[in-house]
């Protein structure tokens, strides 16, 4: 991975499996420290570009067409690693590297580690997919939120007609297994990552997060040149 020179401004990431709550809580952190004063910008992936167009095709089954349909899991997950890839590196150059240059931080609803998880369930290892990741920047804080796969269906059962793939109870099992070896694998990469009990009431997880949050920027303090107007993130 990409590791920044001269940092600005935090690039935090939020991951977890589909129903986690990972988009609440990336809207609770945006505001919350936007009321501190800092500047912040709100992304997630898959994005609205071509790629991420593409990627959500592919998702709800609707990319290929049924007489094409006879293809391979690991066809399918190499696809939809490659699309990710593309989409991400799109997104970071148009517009989260600019905006963290400027002293913007930067929060990700999703990164590189979905691609590991999700899609490395059907491969043997995670080397290709960090390998076509390399052109990414390196989060300085990535939150994981940790849920029981029963929970996360019952919540996207809550808001919706009907799930997408890799949204069945023993998927989610899988891809959460898979989120925790990935993100041992990236933490032997010297990665700065947070597993967060997902599970709590909202308030208990926002608060745990923010946490984590005040840390990262804490620690970016010496390295911004552009401070965020109103108080800093008070230290607890």
């Amino acid at each position: 991975m990409i590791i920044r020179d001269n940092k600005k401004s935090p690039f935090i990431t939020l991951e977890g499996t589909d129903g986690s709550g990972i988009s609440t809580q990336a809207e609770l952190l945006e505001r919350a420290l936007r009321e501190e004063g800092w500047e912040v910008y709100l992304t997630k992936e898959p994005t609205d570009g071509p790629a991420g167009v593409m990627i959500r095709l592919e998702l709800a089954g609707r990319l290929i067409h049924m007489q094409d349909a006879v293809i391979t899991s690991l066809t399918q997950a190499q696809r939809l690693a490659l699309l990710f890839a593309a989409d991400r590196i799109d997104h970071i150059y148009d517009k989260v590297l600019p905006r963290l240059n400027m002293g913007v931080v930067v929060i990700s609803d999703r990164y590189y580690l979905s691609s590991l998880a999700f899609q490395g369930i059907d491969m043997d290892n995670f080397e290709w997919i960090y390998e076509i990741n390399s052109k990414c920047i390196r989060p300085d804080l990535t939150i994981f939120l940790d849920v029981d796969a029963k929970l996360c269906v019952k919540r996207m059962q809550r808001r919706r007609w009907h799930v997408e793939l890799f949204e069945e109870v023993k998927k989610l099992e899988q891809v959460r297994a898979n989120y925790l070896k990935a993100i041992d694998f990236l933490s032997r990469k010297q990665e700065k990552i947070v597993v967060v009990n997902g599970g709590q009431p909202i308030k208990e997880v926002h608060n745990e997060i923010m946490r984590s949050v005040k840390k990262a920027l804490v620690q970016n303090k010496s390295t911004t040149t552009t401070r965020p107007v109103g108080n800093q993130l008070p230290l607890e």
